[in-house]
């Protein structure tokens, strides 16, 4: 005998299209934290869908849940695009606990905008609710809300350099704004403010200070290092109504939060920020943003600020380290700091241009975090792995101020950048002067050129053919925990360059080595596809035609364009 269900499922199949279409209905909800939607029109299996703006000018944000009262294919369209970003919708199918990224196949970008402005235009993407009853969250980037920011210093509670105070209280809700300090004020500490979501909607932002702030609170040699020179005051929800209430939260009227830094301040908050960084004499801010969804510049990290001369040099000095130990797949941001020489180029309303311009303030700047990327599987957990390396950078910056007489040093990124360049070019042509070069520092108290060295020698004795002693000064880098995402990376391939040229090597150590390589957090296409070649040549010189083939094959998929061409040859 046939169930009800199945007698139902083959009666739905037996119906025209148009009727199952209507027959397919989704219920829409925002009444949770953080939720905002607008429904413009109801089609059955074609939801119309709009930002609730309340009031404030036109911009992206939503956050909704759809509840299907069978299965099937949903389409949801927005119209004034951009409405969704590069990878899709974040999805989520456990009430808002964890979220992926759709993908951007199953999304309909508008096309550009034509001379005819009368023409709809939309960006959509569809969802197949697989059983009735289903409930699915949607949102135009991944959220953070209060709940994922409890939960965060919930599983950290217990840690001795952690101190969760109120910052002040919101003038809507009466919510309590959290103040986060790690470290503990002292002799030489000098006090860093970082704050996040002066616009309620910038989500990616807050995964990024989250990282800042595990980073901070660890045993790492970083976190350990930042705490004998910094104390961090952190506001990870400045807009904490707006945050909970599903506000965009840009362009906020009566007043922008993040233009509210001048002498009439209105939010309660901000005077609250103000006040905390007159107590605690800060003199290093940084200020984390999302710019907007789609397009241009605003798929790439960069810094925005006020360039005063100090605060520029400083920040390429960090954002040099930064390049060595952020997570390779992912780009350095960019330097698009205001030339303060052009006319009106300093604005303290902005938090940045404000921290900048105060007296004995040694930098300030804001970063732009891109909501997602379509080359860069940017996600909660790559925001956070980015995050921690900032931090690990920050402890590798000697910060200069402004009336400074002393330099850097000789521990600056510049010392190992020339240690890198001069070795690179001699070593082949002058073997023993790169050597004496490169012994000079294999000692050194720096961790990070004690490290270079020591990689640079595993290449030097590589190149001899001198592979035990190669493998020896590359254990070093692999053993050491204060090397940068760079240097171990870079390990990584010569420690494949060496066991593969060996010829007391096995084909399974060379398969182990790759293995080991990829195993890496969040390696670069470039270091995936030089992997790949190394262990394709390694079968090839074996005469391993089908081994070879297989990986030349993988390594096709993560190549750079130009290289393609080669690798078909």
């Amino acid at each position: 005998m046939l169930s009800i269900r199945l007698v139902l499922a083959l009666c739905m199949s037996l119906l025209p299209a148009h009727l199952m279409a209507s027959a397919l209905k989704v219920t829409i909800r925002t009444d949770f934290p953080g939720g905002n939607v607008l429904v413009v029109k109801d089609e059955g299996a074609t939801v119309h869908l709009a930002p609730d703006l309340r009031g404030g000018p036109a911009w992206f944000y939503w956050h909704v849940e759809a509840e299907a009262a069978q299965a099937g294919s949903v389409n949801f369209m927005f119209a004034r695009p951009p409405m969704v970003g590069v990878r899709g919708p974040a999805v989520s199918q456990d009430g808002g606990r964890s979220w992926q990224w759709l993908g951007a196949d199953q999304v309909k970008f508008a096309p550009a905008a034509g001379m005819d402005k009368t023409m709809p235009r939309h960006d959509s993407f569809s969802f197949t609710f697989t059983e009735a009853k289903q409930k699915v969250r949607f949102a135009v980037a991944i959220p953070y809300l209060q709940r994922e920011f409890d939960e965060f210093l919930n599983k950290r509670k217990a840690n001795p350099h952690l101190t969760r105070s109120t910052l002040t209280e919101t003038r809507v809700g009466r919510r309590p704004v959290d103040l986060v300090q790690i470290g503990k004020p002292g002799p030489g500490v000098h006090s860093v403010l970082m704050t996040a979501r002066h616009h309620a909607c910038e989500s990616m932002a807050s995964y990024v200070l989250e990282g800042i702030m595990q980073e901070a609170l660890s045993d790492s040699p970083a976190g350990v290092e930042f705490r004998k020179k910094h104390v961090l005051y952190a506001v990870p929800l400045v807009d904490t109504d707006g945050v909970e209430l599903g506000d965009q939260g840009k362009n906020r009227l009566p007043r922008d939060y993040n233009r509210d830094y001048g002498p009439d301040t209105i939010h309660p908050e901000i005077n609250a920020i103000k006040e905390l960084a007159r107590r605690k004499k800060v003199q290093f801010a940084l200020d984390l943003h999302c710019p907007f969804l789609r397009g241009d510049i605003h798929e790439a990290f960069y810094f925005v600020g006020l360039g005063l001369p100090h605060i520029k040099n400083n920040l390429a000095e960090w954002n040099a380290w930064l390049k060595e130990e952020r997570p390779q797949v992912a780009m350095t941001p960019l330097d698009l700091l205001t030339d303060p020489r052009k006319p009106n180029a300093a604005d303290p309303r902005i938090n940045s241009h404000y921290f900048a311009t105060r007296e004995n303030a040694i930098f300030a700047v804001t970063l732009e975090v891109p909501y997602a990327q379509p080359t860069c599987p940017l996600d909660a957990a790559m925001a956070r792995a980015y995050g921690s390396s900032m931090l690990k950078a920050w402890v590798r910056t000697k910060f200069v101020p402004a009336n400074a007489e002393a330099g850097r040093g000789s521990d600056d990124h510049a010392s190992l950048l020339t240690l890198r360049t001069k070795f690179l070019k001699t070593y082949r042509s002058n073997p023993k002067e790169a050597e004496a070069l490169v012994n000079s520092i294999l000692d050194a108290k720096s961790a990070i050129h004690r490290a270079e060295a020591n990689n640079l020698m595993a290449l030097l004795r590589f190149h001899q053919r001198r592979f035990p002693e190669a493998r020896r000064f590359n254990d070093a880098v692999s053993k050491d925990a204060e090397t940068t995402a760079q240097q171990k990376a870079t390990a990584a391939l010569l420690r494949m360059q060496i066991v593969s040229s060996d010829p007391t090597s096995r084909a399974n150590d060379v398969e182990a080595g790759l293995v080991e390589s990829q195993r890496l957090p969040y390696p670069s296409p470039e270091h995936q596809a030089k992997g790949f070649d190394v262990v394709s040549d390694f079968f090839f010189k074996k005469k391993d035609f089908d081994k070879s083939l297989g990986y030349t094959r993988k390594q096709f998929d993560v190549a750079a364009i130009h290289e393609k061409g080669k690798l078909l040859n």
